[in-house]
């Protein structure tokens, strides 16, 4: 009931992605970056319908989180680096990406190549948390603890960059060639609509938020405990927790894509 939903959500923006998400009937739908499959679990929620989905990622691991989260659902998930799909030209009536723009070292290659698989007149949709625009505090907590993650990864060789801009998405978006797109922004994501525990979720200064970040932000410095560059940046993420605690923290606000091939 919609009633029942924080107003903050009611009036995030996430209502109004969800009801573009209910025009869409998926087809057999490719999920790029699928990681641990929590976007397929959203659009099996929200879609129209959908005949299957297959998930690729280059990370073994991560696909085995996501056949566990998601087993005896019509999944098939697939290692595969998104720059060199295997899959046949217009193979796929639905592609899409989330969370992931942010991890790719060739972001052109990887769009162009979800083009190709793209059946025309098929949906192209991105999910992807934004670093600008007018955002609380909380919100801008979490963006900070995302670019020393980023900074941190790069030291050890992952891929991980920071987060794009809006404008940066638009014109990435808009070299692919789509037609009809829309966008949409929302400061919560669509599958907080679902969430059990959405009501917890309103008050990033909640204890266990908290204490969750920080343990996260002393994880990821242990990392590179023996790194030149180590008293650098345990000086960035000590100051890095006091805005935790003064603040809490809360996931970044979300720009959604839907075009058409």
């Amino acid at each position: 009931m919609i009633a029942d939903l924080p107003v903050g959500l009611r009036q995030s923006g996430a209502l109004e992605v969800r009801d573009k998400f209910e025009t869409i009937s998926g087809g057999h739908v490719l999920d790029v970056g699928t990681q641990t499959g929590d976007f397929i679990k959203t659009l099996m929620i929200v879609l129209s319908n959908y005949h299957s989905f297959t998930g690729i990622d280059i990370s073994e691991d991560d696909l085995k989180k996501a056949k566990e989260n998601l087993k005896d659902a019509p999944v098939n998930f697939v290692v595969m680096n998104a720059e060199k799909m295997t899959f046949q030209d217009s193979y796929f009536d639905t592609v899409c990406m989330s969370y992931s723009l942010h991890h790719l070292e060739n972001i052109d290659i990887v769009l162009a190549e979800m083009y190709r698989v793209l059946k025309p007149g098929g949906y192209f949709i991105i999910q992807e948390m934004y670093s600008d625009g007018a955002q609380a505090p909380a919100q801008i907590v979490d963006r900070d603890v995302h670019h020393l993650d980023v900074k941190i990864d790069t030291l050890l060789g992952i891929p991980h960059f920071e987060t794009l801009t809006r404008q940066k998405m638009k014109d990435l978006i808009n070299r692919i060639g789509l037609s009809n797109v829309d966008v949409f922004e929302s400061s919560w994501s669509v599958k907080c609509l679902f969430c059990e525990d959405v009501r917890e979720c309103q008050n990033p200064r909640r204890a266990d938020n908290i204490e969750f970040i920080l343990k996260e932000i002393d994880e990821d410095l242990e990392k590179i405990c023996t790194h030149p560059s180590y008293d650098e940046l345990r000086k960035e993420g000590d100051s890095l927790k006091e805005r935790v605690r003064d603040y809490g923290s809360a996931a970044a606000s979300v720009m959604y894509f839907f075009g058409k091939k």
